[in-house]
């Protein structure tokens, strides 16, 4: 069984490796030039490990052969005119290359940088506007000056058209074909009526911090198109804002690449000190200057900047707060009801302690003051016949004292006088449990009270 398997996996790995050996070479592919820096390669179907490889470069040229010094070639024609340029190509190689000839239209990347359209690909405007050879052949360390015709066509438009000269070898790597290009600019304005334009939208995003105290993050993407028909130097500045202008701030102004007509940028810019108040305005200012005039664009968007982080604090706080408040009302009402239990209680004891009082002192002291006098009399029969001439001294002893007969008034006087005290100390009484009842109906002296 062990064999069997081993068995198998050779004979996959055989089949394997004979199609890869039979699979057809992949297709050329040619990638877009590079006008601005050197560039080497092997010329196609030769042996770059027998050949030296081949370095140039290309640059504007007056009639006489001789550098301009600018990057570029710049005309400004009306349609219908032509005008002849030159283009110097050197060879900085160690021998003798041939070198293919092209013209095509320009652009400008995004980061402002001029590149032609691939050879692959068809050109449209002023690319088709320029004729020159198909190629040239310099020896090594040599220049050559080759002239080229700008005709523009009598239907061209006003403004300005970009296109590319570029001299280039074709090498191949790996079973691909590569074109390696140097070339440069030729930009043609083309007479007419010039307009400077520029278009701009923009769309915000904001994401809020889940910290209370620090702000959130806006996010304002801008897109600004060349809506006009010449080339633009282009500055932008960005702006939030909260409503009525609350909480605004800036961010600095930037200038943006090189705009030909009809060219898109797309910027974004980041602002990480904006608060959350419901909504934000990200407003977008865009000028744009041509040689000679000025032209501007304003866009706006609003995006909801919700304090979510914030909310949830103030509902903690609102919370707490009602809870608070709750709890105070519960101890108030409690408190409350002991103050009207401890009134209640207050005034029906110094109701009962009077009405007391009261039953008291009607009931001991009124009997007592309307009482009528008591009369003690003692009736004694004395025999005075016949009448003593004299008082014999037995007269005035003990027995006769005792005889004699009393009658008292001080018995009365003594009722009175009690009567009157029982009163007095029932009035007392009163009072006093009066006044009891008072405190103790009084609030704050029935929470000092509790207190003590």
């Amino acid at each position: 069984m062990r064999s069997l398997l081993t068995a198998t996996t050779a004979m996959s790995v055989l089949a394997a490796a004979l199609f890869l050996n039979l699979a057809p070479p992949a297709a050329a592919a040619t990638p877009a030039p590079s006008p601005t820096a050197a560039a080497s390669a092997a010329p196609v179907g030769a042996d770059s490990a027998v050949l030296a490889a081949v370095s140039w470069s290309v640059e504007p040229a007056g009639e006489d052969g001789e550098p301009t010094g600018k990057p570029w070639a710049e005309y400004t024609l009306d349609p219908g005119e032509r005008v002849e340029g030159y283009m110097r190509v050197t060879n900085r190689g160690g021998q003798r290359a041939t070198f293919a000839l092209s013209a095509a239209d320009g652009y400008l990347t995004d980061s402002g940088r001029f590149s032609m359209l691939p050879a692959d690909k068809t050109s449209v405007d002023a690319g088709t506007w320029i004729t020159l050879a198909d190629s040239v052949s310099i020896d090594p360390s040599a220049s050559a000056v080759v002239p080229f015709v700008l005709a523009v066509p009598a239907h061209a438009t006003p403004g300005d058209h970009l296109a590319g000269v570029a001299a280039g070898v074709y090498s191949e790597r790996e079973r691909v074909a590569v074109e390696s290009r140097i070339g440069f600019r030729v930009m043609t304005r083309v007479g007419g009526q010039l307009a400077p334009a520029v278009a701009s939208t923009v769309s915000a995003d904001y994401a809020s911090s889940w910290n209370p105290f620090l702000p959130g993050r806006l996010t304002v993407v801008s897109t600004t198109t060349n809506s006009g028909n010449t080339r633009l130097a282009v500055r932008q500045s960005v702006a939030a804002a909260g409503p009525f202008g609350v909480a605004s701030q800036s961010a600095p102004d930037r200038p943006l690449p090189e705009m030909a007509p009809g060219d898109v940028r797309e910027t974004t810019t980041v602002m990480d000190d904006v608060w959350p108040i419901f909504a934000t305005t990200a407003l977008v200012r865009t000028s744009a200057t041509d040689a000679s005039e000025t032209a501007g664009a304003e866009s706006q968007a609003i995006v909801a900047t919700v304090p979510w982080s914030q909310l949830v604090v103030l509902a903690a706080i609102a919370i707490l707060v009602f809870f608070a408040h709750r709890d105070r009302l519960r101890r108030r009402r409690r408190w409350e009801q002991k103050v009207e239990q401890a009134r209640r209680e207050g005034l029906h004891a110094a109701q009962l302690g009077a009405a007391l009082t009261l039953l008291v002192a009607w009931g001991l002291g009124m009997p007592l003051m309307l009482a009528s006098p008591a009369e003690a009399s003692v009736i004694v029969d004395v025999d005075i016949t016949p009448r003593p001439t004299a008082t014999p001294a037995s007269v005035t002893g003990p027995d006769v004292v005792a005889t004699l007969a009393k009658t008292g008034t001080a018995a009365p006087e003594m009722l009175m006088v009690g009567g009157a005290g029982v009163v007095l100390v029932g009035g007392a009484l009163v009072l006093l449990h009066t006044a009891r009842g008072r405190r103790r109906a009084d609030p704050a002296a029935e929470v000092r009270r509790q207190g003590a």
